[in-house]
């Protein structure tokens, strides 16, 4: 990943003009802000033709939304979005980068729309941001000379357009989430040019790079538009096609909501089995690796605060309760702690939340975790070490999760329940202890050490 540049290109060699063909897919986020703006730049620099992003996206983060669609408008280069191939769809976010561009074309059977802001809470607010998307929206509709009606439309009752020329949708067209199909409006081809819902109308990538040669269009100047007429001959065009690097495809993969909470609970549980395993191993590892993703993710993406702590504190009640071996109130505690959590943990549009279907097994899983799988390990790991077990008296060990009264202590190489003495208190993790035998409970009773400097540990 540290070798891999932050883009990969490839390209149609010719001799003519060069086209740059920029893919964007998935959820509109920061990489994918911070790659466009790269590519116009370097576009600019390189005297490039015209940029051609190839879209195909539900939606995404407001602010990035707004930082793509101020690059393009801010752009010294022609940028053509191209929702495409057929099935596409630029939906919510990806109608405002669409009609940002200087020409947006679209391949049969996609569509555009729905661009209505998620309520943010309260009436007035809720209006308030409505009225501010529709009168952006809107106004990049006027700059781009494109349908102000459907603009309004868009945001104000989610409209959404399919182009195509089938009476009705395809059973297994993409729609944008709490969008039915009967509230779509399908037009032809000539009916989306005709209204000014787009620009053009065109199936393929060639076939929009040939529709290009000759359009005029008006981009940004040194202080004033400036008017440009495309000359893209396709007979020799020199068309590169840019993509994400592998670093930056992971960090846009896992920018996914449901992906981003999977990862942030994967590596959570890795991490907690690891704090009750001597040493430190490859689950300790992926931990961190995982959890490292996982926050990345959840870095980027709208997030409750509040819902991310209370899904930590279920997550700790369940431990807490495993260490102490309660496996109770706390349990459920945590359970439900760890549930609520999940379900208010990301904000925002529906695409950006996670399925209920994932939330709950996941849930499940978790609480299994803990109850199951956990409290089998540690019962084997003591098994296991019965064998040594008369040879435990004497030695010292160290507390592993606290002793309330019971908890486990690491002795003689392997982890074993233990019991504090009685009048102890709660004993801390890190106090060492010495043994003084095995219950029937096959739990170790133990005193602790007051002069640790004498005692050596097992």
């Amino acid at each position: 990943m540290l070798v891999a540049g932050p883009s990969s290109s490839a390209s149609a060699q010719g001799s003519g003009t060069v086209i740059d063909v920029v893919e964007v897919e998935g959820i509109i986020d920061q990489t994918i802000a911070d790659f466009l703006r790269e590519r116009l730049a370097v576009a600019a620099d390189q005297d490039v033709e015209a940029v051609v992003v190839q879209m195909d996206t539900p939606g995404g983060l407001g602010v990035s939304m707004q930082e793509v669609v101020d690059v393009i408008t801010a752009s010294e280069v022609p940028v053509v979005t191209w929702v495409g191939p057929s099935g596409a769809q630029a939906a919510s976010a990806g109608t405002y980068i669409a009609y940002a561009s200087h020409v947006l074309a679209v391949a049969p059977a996609t569509t555009i729309g729905a661009a209505t802001p998620v309520d943010l809470g309260g009436d007035d607010l809720a209006a308030k941001a409505v009225n501010s998307a529709e009168a952006r929206l809107v106004a990049l509709a006027r700059l781009r000379g494109r349908s102000e009606d459907f603009a309004r439309a868009a945001v104000r009752d989610g409209a959404v357009v399919a182009v195509g020329d089938a009476p009705a949708l395809p059973a297994d067209a993409l729609l944008p989430p709490g969008i039915d199909r009967d509230d779509v409006r399908i037009l032809t081809a000539s009916e989306a040019v005709d209204e000014q819902v787009v620009d053009l109308v065109a199936a393929t990538l060639p076939d929009v790079l040939a529709a290009l040669d000759g359009r005029e269009v008006t981009v940004s100047g040194d202080g004033a538009p400036v008017e440009r007429t495309l000359d893209v001959d396709t007979t020799d065009a020199n068309v590169r096609f840019n993509n994400l690097g592998l670093v930056r495809r992971v960090l846009h993969t896992v920018a996914n909501p449901t992906l981003a909470y999977l990862l942030l609970i994967g590596g959570t549980l890795a991490l907690l089995f690891e704090v009750f395993q001597p040493g430190f191993g490859v689950a300790g590892v992926c931990g961190l690796v995982l959890l490292g993703l996982g926050l990345y993710g959840l870095s980027v993406l709208p997030v409750s605060w509040l819902a991310l702590g209370l899904l930590v504190l279920g997550l700790a009640l369940l431990a807490i309760d495993l260490a102490v071996a309660g496996l109770g109130a706390l349990t459920a505690g945590g359970a439900i702690a760890v549930t609520v959590g999940s379900f208010l943990l990301f904000t925002g549009p529906e695409v950006l939340r996670v399925s209920a279907w994932v939330i709950l097994p996941v849930v499940a899983f978790t609480v299994a975790f803990f109850v199951v799988i956990m409290t089998t390990v540690l019962r084997a790991q003591g098994t296991q070490a019965l064998v040594g077990a008369e040879s435990l008296p004497g030695k010292v060990g160290v507390v592993r999760s606290m002793l309330n009264p019971e908890g486990h202590v690491f002795v003689d190489g392997a982890l074993w329940r233990a019991r504090a003495p009685d009048g102890a208190g709660r004993v801390p993790t890190g106090t060492k202890v010495r043994v003084l035998g095995m219950n029937d409970r096959l739990t170790l009773d133990v005193e602790l050490v007051e002069e640790p400097d004498s005692a050596t540990v097992g």
